[in-house]
């Protein structure tokens, strides 16, 4: 055989890999999405977390005592979720375990959701563990708060918007498939993909995620997650301030009905406050089970209640005449 005909061979070789390889990326990322679709389909499930957080004091503090030492809680802690949701009637309940760093005494906050209100137990606020605070979501629907019951309702068809927002402009090369296929909870297999962000591709990604921000932060308006006032302030500060870093990922198992049982976000970025760039890292883990088998919610509506009016007059500055 020629040299002429060895070279040809090869290349012709080399694109067919090419490819393959470009056809089944795209495929991976296709399945990605429609898994991402599919979350909104989720009516009822039982869930299950943690977070691991190390955010900078400069990105999360407040003017007010009482909200910026609720903050430092959370600022640089790690937080352990368990409960259940059912979008209608809306119902959730969870416990929440927040364990600041340096300590061994996790702070426990349970949380009920149900006949349109929300009710809570924080250790900071309560004088009791029995006793809790309620939140009249009926009456924050008709108030310009941006926490309503259907702010809640709709929380998966938000996170579904968000992803879409990050994630689909994304090249699909970089979107991967396990070879093998990874065990759920309850013992049925599901295939994992993974979007690794490297010094290959900051760059890219970055400024695929900086062109979707505003619309990132409008969503989050829209649907009653952020008020008016915040968003157009994030709006006018430097959005270009905040940057992914790498090494980060993100890493979902989708099981053989589509959904997404259980993800992983590994996230490092920075954010330029003041002139001082701040690195920030948030470790998230989640996983769905029993998905719309209407699970019923375990807790019971708390008999000893109090009104969260007043703490929210110490949280929320007043209103300006």
């Amino acid at each position: 055989m020629s040299k002429k005909w060895i070279t040809l061979t090869a290349i012709t070789a080399i694109s067919l890999v090419s490819l393959t390889a470009c056809t089944d990326n795209t495929k991976v990322k296709e399945a990605f999405q429609q898994s991402v679709n599919k979350q909104t389909e989720m009516k009822s499930y039982t869930f299950d977390g943690n977070t691991t957080l190390s955010i900078s004091d400069g990105l999360m503090k407040s003017a007010n005592p009482l909200t910026n030492g609720l903050l430092s809680l959370i600022r640089e802690s790690t937080i352990t979720w368990k409960g259940i949701s059912n979008v209608d009637p809306l119902q959730f309940q969870t416990d929440l375990q927040v364990t600041a760093k340096g300590s061994t005494s996790p702070i426990a906050i349970p949380i009920l959701i149900k006949d349109s209100k929300m009710y809570f137990n924080m250790p900071v606020l309560n004088k009791t563990a029995d006793e809790y605070y309620a939140i009249d979501l009926q009456k924050m629907s008709q108030s310009s708060s941006p926490l309503t019951a259907d702010t809640l309702k709709n929380s998966s068809q938000v996170s579904s918007t968000l992803s879409k927002l990050i994630f689909e402009g994304i090249d699909a090369k970089w979107y991967k498939e396990s070879k093998d296929p990874v065990k759920l909870s309850d013992g049925t297999s599901a295939k994992s993909i993974q979007v690794d962000l490297t010094s290959k591709n900051e760059k890219e990604i970055n400024k695929q995620f900086q062109t979707k921000l505003p619309e990132f932060v409008d969503t989050l308006k829209s649907n009653g997650f952020l008020s008016a006032d915040k968003a157009e302030v994030l709006k006018k500060n430097d959005l270009g301030s905040l940057q992914l870093k790498a090494p980060s990922s993100m890493k979902v198992a989708i099981d053989d009905k589509g959904f997404i049982r259980d993800q992983t976000l590994d996230i490092t970025f920075a954010v330029t406050v003041d002139g001082k760039a701040l690195d920030n890292h948030i470790l998230l883990h989640q996983t769905y089970d029993a998905i719309n088998q209407g699970t019923p919610l375990s807790k019971e509506v708390p008999a000893k209640v109090k009104s969260f009016d007043d703490i929210l007059k110490l949280v929320a500055p007043a209103a300006k005449k």
